[in-house]
């Protein structure tokens, strides 16, 4: 097997840099981990193995139970150790002739030399503390206690959070190849959508599209006629003329990266006039929001913008009475868009949330407390690389409109009869979300990875349930 056998996203001299420019701020060692398939129902019936974030990004091999070692002021190559399970006649039987330590150590970018066994760390470590990076893997994260080893401490954690928030152009590449096979998946799933198809067969349609370009799916995808319910990952509903349909999902590619592109459009392809309206008051929220991302600009500031989008596009289709800036001030818009703007995006589709609010919050920033502005992931000033989501929406949630401690204080500026009867008819949702990288002050705008794939009203309403 060559170096070639893996999908690497960068040439190794990339990953040598990055492993020095992470050495040159440790002041102990630390080891990066890989992690192991997770079982199902039994130790031998697993998921798909998926190496760890943090490791793939300093340019470890995508080898189950693999880790990188890393001394201090290493310069990316000396210093450095990359433990890998030697495979037995037994493992070759079963799954295949393992890569040679000749296409391993290449494609990390070292010497054969640094190739060690698992039973070297304890050696390595002797009289030392060192920390480690995992993915949430038990086995993984017994191994490191077994080893003496301690979780990444938050100037660890924050100088590799520094390192993966902007992306090389190595990086870009693998997005943009995820977000062209997110776009040719989502354009199956709108054609599949036909009244009388199930949510079942559009999500077959999505899935089947990403397979066949060599991607897995960066999350569980979300195709539902119930889109109020953000996280909805069921497919039991029948699609009927008239409903709305929400369809979140990406692709990541091979080399580990995400898009994430969300869509909604009405089974049949007409739309009502209530949903045209909302429709394209999310679509200028988001348009508005996209244009906003220049570099410096605060992301909380961008959030706050497509509210009183939001709230202005409520005003004109009768929902809300008032001054959309007063109505924004008051928050009223998160009884209708309950959630954040958008989130990072890379390696993860939510980049670095296992790293908590260090990814997403700059130093001194914290989440506010109010209901919907919680769930804002992100606060950081934007900057030239930094890859996130924008996704405005619009929801009917029959929990939020049955709980009065949430409503009665805008009672004042609600057309509440409206409200409850498009809760009563199950309207459902409308979100629109894109993946955008921050482009130079110099550039016209963020690049939009998935501009793509159509979202206006009209051009959407083009293709739905033409397959």
């Amino acid at each position: 097997m060559s170096s070639h056998d893996f999908e690497m996203t960068a040439p190794p001299e990339v990953y040598r840099n990055r492993r020095a420019r992470l050495a040159a701020g440790l002041t102990r060692p630390v080891v990066v981990f890989a992690g192991r398939a997770r079982a199902r129902q039994y130790a031998t019936n697993l998921h798909a193995f998926r190496a760890g974030s943090n490791y793939l990004y300093f340019g470890g091999p995508p080898l189950e139970g693999a880790a990188l070692w890393l001394d201090p002021g290493s310069d990316g190559a000396a210093g450095c150790k990359l433990i890998r399970t030697v495979c037995t006649l037994d493992d070759a039987v079963w799954l295949g002739e393992p890569p040679g330590d000749d296409a391993i150590a290449a494609a990390a970018g070292l010497p054969v030399s640094a190739l060690g066994e698992p039973d070297q760390l304890p050696t390595l470590l002797r009289g030392r503390k060192g920390g480690y990076f995992a993915p949430p893997c038990p086995p993984t994260v017994q191994w490191a206690a077994s080893l003496g080893l301690s979780a990444a401490e938050p100037e660890e954690c924050a100088a590799v959070i520094e390192l993966r928030l902007l992306k090389d152009e190595h990086e870009r590449r693998a997005m943009r190849r995820a977000a062209a096979a997110s776009v040719e998946a989502h354009l199956a799933a709108m054609r599949a959508c036909k009244p009388g198809a199930h949510e079942a067969e559009v999500a077959a349609a999505l899935l089947a599209t990403m397979t066949a370009q060599r991607c897995i799916p960066s999350f569980t995808p979300i195709v539902s006629v119930r889109g109020e319910v953000f996280h909805n990952e069921k497919y039991v509903n029948v699609l009927r003329g008239g409903d709305l349909l929400l369809v979140d999902s990406g692709a990541e590619e091979g080399g580990g990266y995400a898009s994430d592109i969300t869509r909604t459009y009405p089974v049949g392809g007409v739309w009502s006039d209530i949903q045209r309206q909302i429709y394209d008051t999310v679509l200028l929220a988001q348009r508005e929001a996209i244009r906003a991302c220049v570099p410096g600009r605060r992301f909380r500031e961008v959030h706050d913008l497509a509210a009183g989008v939001v709230c202005e596009g409520l005003v004109r289709a009768g929902l809300l009475r008032g001054d959309p800036v007063e109505l924004a001030a008051r928050r009223v818009h998160t009884l209708f868009f309950a959630h954040g703007l958008g989130h990072l995006i890379g390696l993860d589709v939510h980049d670095m949330e296992d790293f908590g609010d260090l990814a997403g919050y700059a130093p001194g920033r914290s989440r506010r407390s109010g209901f919907g502005d919680k769930f804002l992931r992100l606060d950081r000033d934007l900057a030239p690389g930094m890859a996130l989501t924008v996704e405005p929406g619009v929801y009917f949630v029959p929990v939020i409109w049955q709980n009065r401690e949430m409503t009665a204080p805008f009672a004042d500026c609600i057309n509440r009869p409206l409200v409850d009867s498009l809760v009563a008819a199950r309207f459902g949702g409308i979100r629109i979300e894109e993946t955008i990288i921050v482009n130079p002050a110099s550039a016209d705008g963020p690049e939009v990875l998935t501009a793509a794939l159509p979202n206006d009203a009209e051009a959407v309403s083009a293709i739905v349930g033409r397959g």
